[in-house]
């Protein structure tokens, strides 16, 4: 009876074990890094990016969106009561998680149009899913000024490259403040 039981258990141990390969890469190590952006004008494109320096990684949203403003003019551009919701996916919204040979300038690497060529990336992975909530909270307003907390959140996103796959339910990638002239 318990040799039974006991290959009972070993068979279930390899079952539950078998997730394939999944990699668990420490994504909140970018919990203390500064949460960065840029625009290009033009094109209605935008990244969000963190930067580990000490181990050369980044994870960067980068989203087109016709109604988003990196740099809010005015409060009416603002909404402190719904957040905007991108849908990732493989091709132009997309969560890229990078290492670098290097260590990089988010500006240089992330905001010029033409990619800097002393970097190389080692490992990369790409959302296939998720979404990515950036939402809006008053902090301080002033006779002067008006100051909100932006906070962009990811949700239900997966990872995946070269036989990787990274599942998050919820990783807030950062927060930044938005500071409007009244």
């Amino acid at each position: 009876m318990i040799k039974k039981i006991a290959v009972l258990v070993l068979a279930l141990v390899f079952i539950g074990c078998s997730e394939g390969d999944i990699l668990e890469i420490p994504l909140d190590i970018f919990s203390d890094d500064e949460l960065q952006n840029c625009s290009n004008e033009n094109d209605n494109t935008f990244v969000f990016f963190v930067i580990d320096g000490d181990t050369n990684r980044s994870l960067s949203v980068n989203f087109t969106d016709s109604n988003f403003e990196i740099e809010p003019a005015t409060i009416a551009d603002i909404s402190v009561d719904e957040p905007i919701v991108i849908t990732l996916n493989t091709t132009t919204n997309q969560l890229l998680y990078r290492e670098f040979d290097t260590v990089i300038d988010g500006d240089d690497y992330f905001c010029n149009s033409v990619p800097v060529s002393n970097v190389n990336v080692t490992q990369e992975l790409i959302s296939s899913n998720g979404t990515v909530e950036i939402s809006y909270t008053l902090q301080n307003t002033t006779g002067t000024e008006t100051i909100y907390e932006r906070t962009v959140t990811l949700n239900d996103v997966t990872l995946e490259g070269n036989g990787i796959a990274i599942r998050r339910e919820l990783l807030v990638l950062g927060t930044d403040s938005v500071t409007i002239t009244n």
